[in-house]
Formats: C-alpha cells, sequence, structure tokens
C-alpha cells in the first residue's frame, strides 16, 4: 500500500466525501466532479435534466465543500484515490460508469480512467487545463484569475480591469448574472492547505498529458470555450487529432466556466454524446 493510500485508509469514516445523489439507483451512473475552490453547488441544480434517466453522483472533493479537510498534500492520485472509495462505497465502483469533470475535475477523471479503465464508459471533459511548464500554468493563472492574484497579494482594480478587457465585457456580465450565490458561497469553503497544495501539486506543476498517453481509447468529450482565459482553448484544440477517439465542442463566446454560462448547450451536447457513444 502506498504512503497516499494509507493517508487515505486513515482518515476512517470522517474522510468520507460529502455528495448529494439524483436519478434512478439502478440507471446508468455519471459522476460529477468539480474544479478547484468548487464544490456539488456548481453542478447540482443544472444537471436535474440528466437526473430523469440516469444516476447522478456529485461529491464534494477532498479540501472542499463540505467534506474533510485534512493536513495533507492534495495531489490528482490522492483525490482520484478518494474519489474510488467513494464510490466503492455507493456500489458503483466496478460497473460500468461515466465521468463529467470541469477543470481540476477533468484532470481528476483522465487518472481514475487510466487507472480504473475498465469502469469508464465515457468521459466528459470541460475547460481541462493543459500546461507545458510550470512558468506558463503561472502566467496564464496570474492573468486570467483574480484569486490567484489575490492569494500572491499582487491584486488590484487596474489588473482586473485589465482582465475583464481581455476576456470581454460581455463575459463578465455573463459570470455576474449567470454564477450561483450558492457556488460563491462555497467558493471560500477550503483550507489554505488544500487550496495552495492543489494549485502546486495538481496545476502549477502538473502535465495531464502523460496521463493523456496511457489513456486506452474510448468515447472523450472536449467541451471547451474558446475565451477561456485559465486553461486556453489552443492547448487543447489538438487533442483530437492526437487522439481520434476524442470529440471536440467549441463554445465562442464563453470562458472557464462553460456549463454556468452555456447550461443548456452543454447539457444538450452530454445527452447527445452519451446517446450516441455508449
Amino acid at each position: 500500500m502506498t504512503q497516499q493510500a494509507r493517508d487515505i485508509h486513515a482518515l476512517g469514516n470522517d474522510g468520507e466525501l460529502h455528495a448529494v445523489r439524483m436519478g434512478d439507483p439502478s440507471a446508468r451512473p455519471i459522476v460529477f466532479l468539480h474544479g478547484i475552490t468548487g464544490s456539488r453547488r456548481y453542478w447540482e441544480k443544472r444537471v436535474l435534466p440528466l437526473a430523469r434517466r440516469n444516476r447522478i453522483l456529485i461529491p464534494d472533493l477532498l479540501g472542499f465543500g463540505l467534506s474533510p479537510k485534512p493536513h495533507l498534500d492534495y495531489t490528482v492520485p490522492r483525490f482520484r484515490q478518494t474519489v474510488r472509495s467513494f464510490l466503492e462505497r455507493e456500489g458503483v465502483a466496478g460497473r460500468p460508469h461515466v465521468l463529467v469533470g470541469h477543470s481540476l475535475g477533468a484532470l481528476i477523471a483522465v487518472d481514475y480512467a487510466v487507472n480504473h479503465g475498465a469502469d469508464v464508459e465515457a468521459l466528459v471533459l470541460i475547460n481541462m487545463p493543459r500546461f507545458h511548464s510550470s512558468e506558463e500554468a503561472h502566467r496564464l493563472f496570474w492573468l486570467g484569475s483574480p484569486s490567484y492574484r489575490k492569494l500572491l497579494n499582487e491584486h488590484s482594480i487596474a489588473q482586473n480591469i485589465s482582465q475583464m478587457r481581455r476576456s470581454g465585457v460581455d463575459l463578465f456580465l455573463k459570470y455576474v448574472v449567470r454564477f450561483p450565490w450558492g457556488v460563491l458561497a462555497d467558493c471560500r469553503k477550503f483550507t489554505m492547505r488544500s487550496l495552495t497544495s492543489t494549485l502546486e501539486h495538481c496545476l502549477l506543476n502538473y502535465r495531464v498529458d502523460e496521463n493523456l498517453q496511457r489513456l486506452e481509447p474510448r468515447p472523450v468529450l472536449l467541451l471547451h470555450g474558446r475565451r477561456d482565459g485559465v486553461a486556453p482553448f489552443s492547448h487543447v484544440e489538438e487533442l483530437p487529432k492526437i487522439y481520434p477517439w476524442m470529440r471536440l465542442e467549441a463554445i465562442p463566446s464563453s470562458g472557464h466556466h462553460v456549463f454556468l454560462t452555456h447550461t443548456r448547450r452543454c447539457l444538450r451536447a452530454i445527452e447527445e454524446f452519451l446517446g450516441g457513444s455508449l
């Protein structure tokens, strides 16, 4: 047993992920994984249409939302292992299921599929970050995330205005109107350890290409906003050429939170993808 596995085992029952469940328990399971600082509420109300014909499971990832926040290293393998333990308790592990991940959640979904590929029917990867170096990741986060600048004590109104101009005022207004208050409230439900360790190990210093190269062919839908300033569209645009089983759907007028700004379009794309690929 690895050190990470021992750490997770040592969490015991108190380490169980908080989650919401909806839909038919006997139907195909779809598991939704949120991004950094997110929670189950990123998805909860918006995926109700999918619950009519599917079993929906939405956990708060370790360190975020209402899940435990132990003082340990937050790595992609650790997130994957806690998600696996959660699905074992739900009786889903060992059965075919679909993973839908946003940003950090997309990275975890890929790692999960590499390690538990026999169980994963399909992947939906929304605004998946793909960085070529730590320096590039830092630059993009600094330019595209006011929360990241604030964490580095480099936050200013002028920088926020510059970011808004780069991304477009219309996109800023979409976020103001469509970002749920519950999601904003949950954006503070983390510890400094869970936030900074996740940033360090899973985003700034993480290269998803290493896992993509190990991923066995399976249906993969990439949903991505063309105006994503944190996880640029240009970084995923070539993936279907490298991996022919991947399908990319670009949404021109959206950024990093395409599922919130274009919920109906995303749900329609997911339903069509799952209906046609499984």
